[in-house]
């Protein structure tokens, strides 16, 4: 669920990952369908580079983004991404939806291991003072498969129209090992969809063309 909050909390959140040193994208600045990005990139460099997929994607394929322990150990990985997002003239940003995809294993089976990953992304307004954030968590305790998580802003609940936003995402990947056996969970992929429509002045300016067209047709 979406939650707004204001510009003074920001400072804790600014605080994590903030001791390493930033790794930039390949492709830290770009153009989209109906927005730029600039500043991509992360505090470890476990993203990866994205793709942009569509116009209004972005795909990540991380690697060795994954936590392992054995024999009764722990480990924990983490991970802070973050991108300045700035919708066209005309277009407003009305949702931003992170999905991530990964896999997790424990063994042998009744080792009493854990695995988990949580995730937490922070859409900051820029011209506004505001915050839109949203988070997720998935473990388990047994069992070798898939894992998935999904958090979205919807920003449309919050208006005036958010134009230019800072994205961050918090990740972390914990693995805890039974006495005798092995546990690991590893982060594969990360997609950002980024929807972006036309605000209802520009609609309005549209439709005002069209009839002044249509008018001189005549």
């Amino acid at each position: 669920m979406t939650k707004f909050f204001g510009i003074a909390t920001l400072g804790v959140m600014a605080l994590a990952g903030s001791a390493n040193a930033f790794v930039p994208w390949n492709n830290p600045n770009g153009v989209g369908n109906f927005f730029t990005w600039s500043g991509g990139g992360s505090d470890n460099g476990l993203f990866g580079s994205p793709t942009l997929v569509g116009g209004d994607s972005f795909v990540f394929f991380p690697q060795n983004f994954r936590a392992q322990a054995a024999n009764g150990g722990a480990a924990q990985v983490s991970d802070r991404l973050e991108v300045t997002l700035e919708a066209f003239q005309g277009f407003r940003f009305d949702q931003i939806t992170i999905t991530e995809i990964g896999d997790y294993g424990i063994f042998p089976p009744g080792s009493n291991g854990y695995v988990a990953a949580n995730m937490a992304m922070f859409v900051t307004d820029l011209l506004n003072f505001r915050v839109a954030s949203d988070n997720a968590t998935f473990d388990a305790n047994s069992g070798v498969t898939n894992w998935t998580l999904t958090g979205a802003v919807d920003l449309t609940l919050n208006p005036p129209d958010w134009t230019k936003v800072k994205l961050v995402i918090n990740n972390n990947l914990i693995a805890i090992a039974g006495a005798d056996g092995v546990a690991f969970i590893e982060k594969k992929i990360t997609r950002g969809l980024i929807i972006t429509v036309p605000t209802p002045g520009s609609l309005a300016l549209l439709g005002l063309g069209g009839l002044v067209a249509a008018r001189r047709r005549r």
